[in-house]
């Protein structure tokens, strides 16, 4: 992975708009981040397709609001695949997803 784990222009963007209160946006972010994985940690063996594709979708957004790119796309990929309507094969990106937010929690505690 080449890419930044948070897309500083995004970021920046947001911060900017946001002012002070950037710290409690990256801490909702941080809280309910984390919720939203295991959501999709449970849904995926049980074979729930909507609740890969809620979780997913609501991490999807928090990601790419935030500037945190790459959870933006394994989620999106997640949610696609799941709107497909298997959710054959989707373990693997599920585990990258996590490495990827793993990144992103360290990165936006600096933040804080």
């Amino acid at each position: 992975m080449t890419e930044a784990v948070i897309d500083t222009l995004v970021f920046d963007e947001i911060a900017d708009l946001m002012g002070d209160a950037i710290s409690e946006f990256i801490g909702v972010y941080l809280d309910n981040s984390p919720k939203l994985l295991e959501g999709i940690g449970s849904a995926l063996p049980a074979g729930d397709i909507d609740s890969v594709i809620s979780n997913a979708h609501q991490l999807k957004g928090g990601s790419g609001s935030i500037g945190a790119m790459q959870v933006f796309q394994y989620a999106k990929q997640l949610e696609d695949g799941a709107r497909e309507g298997s959710l054959d094969n989707l373990s693997v990106l599920f585990e990258e997803l996590k490495v990827a937010y793993k990144l992103v929690d360290a990165e936006l505690r600096l933040h804080l």
